[in-house]
């Protein structure tokens, strides 16, 4: 790790009309979020449901290759899948599943599979979360 812990990180969000916003980080390209059809919003913009289960996608597989990287295992191809299921609780609503899917193709298939469970371990966004993130 080249950068001291612990580590800042800030995002910013512009309301920008209805219940729409602009979201931004640094020099990232800008989002536009906001609720999605089940909430009576549009599927044309990003929601927070989505956002959330694709930072646990990205999560996954920048720790994946940060793994791969070092052992020296080649990848030829990686892409994932995730399903998120949000219901009523006792404590509110709250995803009570995700079921994340990946797909890779290398040369060496076992040690690869091996290599995203210790990425599913040590994965920052899935640790954080009070829902555990189930690798299928």
């Amino acid at each position: 790790m080249s950068t001291p812990f612990p580590h800042q990180y800030k995002a910013y969000l512009v309301w920008q009309q209805d219940r729409l916003a602009t979201i931004s980080a640094a020099e990232q390209p800008r989002l536009v979020g906001g609720p999605p059809p089940q909430f009576d919003g549009s599927n044309t913009h990003w929601s927070p449901e989505e956002l959330l289960l694709s930072s646990i996608q990205l999560c996954l597989m920048t720790t994946f290759f940060s793994l791969t990287t070092h052992q020296k295992l080649v990848i030829h191809s990686y892409k994932s899948e995730i399903e998120g299921t949000l219901d009523k609780t006792a404590n509110g609503l709250r995803f009570t599943r995700i079921s994340l899917r990946v797909d890779l193709e290398s040369e060496d298939a076992g040690k690869a599979r091996e290599v995203l469970q210790t990425a599913k371990k040590y994965c920052i966004i899935s640790n954080s979360l009070n829902v555990p993130v189930e690798l299928v």
